[in-house]
């Protein structure tokens, strides 16, 4: 039974204002570090800590939805938690002294861990109140809510550091300012998303070694070590995009928020058009394609020659990423039941932690490596990143199968079909060419 449009519009509510807040800061985490003093390893750390511990913490997450008894109630006090550490983040420098980079560290890893925690109950609940067949047309439309606030957020973050450049630690303070006030936002949208009143999908359904053992015959486990492998190869690259724009290219703030706020607009595009596109060929199909698509984006970073190079690399790769990121989810929901949902997002999230994590800290240490952070440590950290990205993605395609009962290889009939359409048009409004004999007029 599909849920009251009052429910909906408190989801797509909840997916807005945490985009704020997650727009506002997370760009611009590893920058204020480095205003604070920190290294391409600090920088390394700041991400790679966060999603070890986010991995570790999302062990207890079903238990802890049992224990209370409800997702909704475990979604609330996270969402608390987090919008309370924002203040101490907003006063890091003068909060922490010569420590400001590890109270930095500390508090940004602790908050965003702990929202995590309540990540897959709020992803199970969501779930439940969207029908299957309209999931990804739903979700796809609510990626590009996240996508435009996002974008909005990025631009504002960024005029608010063009602003404060002479104190950029006063303008990352307004910043997490509001990020809290958006959490705030955040928590009052999840209130209006009641429980199911069967309480399906709290407590734990089986072990997480249960769930290892079971990869060499369970699509999902398999489904969910692949993507943490991707997520390896490419947090060992990713997290150090800033310090190469800010630090390897000597671009100013305001420019690295131009680029990364140009991806996130067209990524939330992507959004909405990747949801239907899976709804017809299925999210296994658009994993395939989009995963071999990004495996050449740090390499391109490398070659782009001046900043409007490096936006439309950027671009195109959140454009791809908009795919990954919305089909792995709907994915997730088709391939287990609603009642093993939240245990399995919980699990999807501690492997994807852990390889993400893990692949931080492996290029912090690869960058750390290099006597000084040259062209050459990111050259040889992102050749690294591409080679592992492709491997993977190759493996992708053999080791996870589509769950949906689709028709064989209708993804590319459908690029084909569109590029077929489109150069039809094109060619029918060349000058000299009008309706061919037989058209209706």
């Amino acid at each position: 039974m599909p849920a009251p449009p009052s429910i909906l519009r408190a989801i797509r509510r909840e997916g807005g204002v945490t985009a704020i807040m997650t727009g506002a800061t997370e760009p611009f985490m590893i920058p204020y570090a480095l205003a604070l003093g920190a290294g391409a390893f600090e920088a390394g750390l700041l991400s790679s800590g966060r999603n070890l511990l986010v991995a570790i913490l999302q062990l207890w997450s079903a238990e802890l939805a049992g224990w209370m008894r409800s997702r909704r109630r475990l979604v609330l006090v996270t969402i608390a938690v987090q919008g309370m550490l924002w203040v101490p983040l907003a006063f890091a420098g003068s909060l922490f002294g010569a420590y400001a980079v590890l109270g930095l560290i500390a508090c940004y890893t602790l908050g965003t861990a702990i929202a995590a925690l309540g990540g897959p109950a709020w992803g199970s609940l969501m779930a439940d109140h969207v029908p299957a067949e309209t999931r990804g047309r739903f979700f796809g439309g609510r990626a590009r809510t996240v996508g435009l606030c996002t974008t909005a957020a990025m631009l504002l973050a960024g005029l608010v550091l063009h602003g404060t450049t002479r104190t950029p630690l006063v303008g990352f303070g307004i910043l997490c300012v509001v990020a809290a006030v958006s959490r705030l936002a955040s928590w009052a949208a999840v209130r209006r998303v009641p429980e199911q009143p069967d309480g399906a999908g709290t407590g734990r359904q089986f072990s997480f070694g249960e769930f290892l053992r079971a990869a060499p015959h369970s699509n999902f486990a398999r489904f969910s070590l692949t993507l943490a492998a991707f997520g390896f190869a490419t947090h060992m690259a990713s997290p150090f995009f800033a310090v190469y724009v800010l630090e390897g290219r000597g671009l100013g703030y305001l420019t690295y928020a131009l680029v990364i706020l140009t991806g996130s607009l067209v990524g939330s595009v992507g959004g909405a058009w990747w949801g239907r596109v899976g709804d017809r060929t299925g999210n296994h199909a658009i994993l395939r394609w989009a995963t071999l698509g990004v495996c050449g984006m740090p390499l391109l970073w490398l070659v782009a020659p001046n900043a409007v190079a490096l936006t439309a690399v950027n671009a195109t790769g959140a454009f791809l990423w908009s795919g990954i990121n919305l089909s792995a989810t709907n994915f997730l929901c088709d391939a287990v039941t609603p009642a093993k949902r939240h245990t399995c997002l919980a699990y999807f999230n501690v492997v994807n932690g852990v390889g993400i994590g893990l692949g931080a800290l492996t290029g912090g240490l690869v960058l750390h490596a290099f006597p000084h952070t040259t062209e050459a440590a990111f050259a040889t950290l992102f050749a690294i990143s591409a080679a592992l990205r492709a491997a993977v993605a190759l493996t992708l395609r053999r080791s996870v199968h589509e769950v949906r009962a689709v028709e064989p290889d209708a993804f590319r009939q459908l690029v084909l079909d569109l590029g077929g359409q489109r150069l039809v048009a094109v060619l029918d409004a060349l000058p000299g060419r009008g309706p061919r004999a037989g058209q209706d007029q």
